[in-house]
């Protein structure tokens, strides 16, 4: 590939996110699935595929502040060693697999998965990886953790977009979506692409109070930037809980181009425009309308990337 290919886009992609149900704390069984699926959609037309938060080792436990650990856990005596057992080593299995998986079938593969430290025994990130056939693209570490998250895993303080042949592609995890400052840094460093993965939940015995939260918030973010944002969700249950599914893709102009609207597995599927990112954008004039210096002295220090 010549110096400057990598700035032709394709025209379109095809992405495929993956509504799946991981096993609590069995990452042979998620991997083994989790192959069969990426290979699955590959073979069906997909070029960038993803699955949700933690699919490797499942959600971490308790779900919630006081809730009892599921059978699955094991309990909490040492559930925190059986989780960090459970995560991925640096370049260890998961990654292997998604690593070949690319490679063999020609596409990009964003998941999320638990990931120990490189250095620290017993350290973790809650993490999405960004895989393609060369290999490793990029890694991202959750900044903003959720509940009983900081029990386990490490904040992460890293903002990067990542090129590929068909865009920039930028990464965050489930509760990074209610700040809206990381995906304008993302945006702001050039991504045409956003991925979220979740691993959101509701206690079974409780309705989804809003059936629209996810495309309230996926809506919200890809209009604000102009870019595709793709919001994959987990399905299934864990203990008390049912997550909530209802993935969904949605253009730069808000557009809803797929979704979900259920809490099973499912696969959703999109055929991606890139050159609406551009065509969007300077239509609305999201870049030349924004005043980070009148934000800065009103006590919103300009993000990332600003100039």
């Amino acid at each position: 590939m010549k110096r400057g290919d990598m700035d032709i886009h394709p025209s379109t992609v095809n992405a495929s996110l993956v509504q799946f149900d991981a096993r609590v704390l069995d990452p042979q069984l998620n991997l083994e699935r989790m192959r069969a699926l990426a290979v699955a959609q590959a073979a069906a037309g997909a070029q960038l595929i993803v699955f949700p938060e933690l699919s490797n080792t499942g959600y971490v436990e308790p779900l919630e502040p006081g809730a009892a650990f599921s059978e699955a856990s094991g309990g909490a005596h040492d559930y925190a060693l059986r989780l960090y057992q459970a995560a991925e080593p640096e370049g260890g299995p998961f990654t292997e697999m998604l690593c070949c998986v690319a490679r063999e079938h020609g596409v990009h593969v964003v998941a999320g998965l638990a990931l120990r430290h490189p250095v620290l025994s017993g350290a973790m990130y809650n993490a999405s990886i960004l895989v393609g056939p060369q290999g490793v693209l990029g890694v991202y570490h959750k900044i903003h953790r959720w509940h009983l998250e900081k029990l386990y895993f490490i904040a992460g303080d890293t903002i990067s977009v990542q090129q590929t042949p068909f865009g920039r592609i930028g990464m965050q995890v489930c509760y990074d979506i209610r700040f809206p400052e990381l995906t304008r840094a993302l945006m702001l460093q050039g991504a045409d692409i956003v991925t979220n993965v979740w691993a959101s939940f509701r206690q079974q015995d409780k309705p989804l109070e809003d059936e629209q939260i996810f495309t309230h918030r996926a809506y919200t973010r890809a209009i604000e930037n102009g870019v595709f944002f793709l919001s994959c969700n987990r399905a299934g249950r864990q203990g008390n809980c049912r997550f909530m599914g209802r993935s969904l893709i949605v253009a730069p102009d808000g557009k809803v181009l797929a979704e979900s609207r259920t809490e099973e597995e499912e696969v959703i599927q999109a055929e991606l425009d890139l050159s609406a990112v551009a065509r969007y954008r300077s239509f609305v004039g999201l870049l030349t309308d924004r005043r980070p210096d009148v934000y800065a002295r009103h006590g919103a220090a300009p993000p990332l990337g600003a100039s």
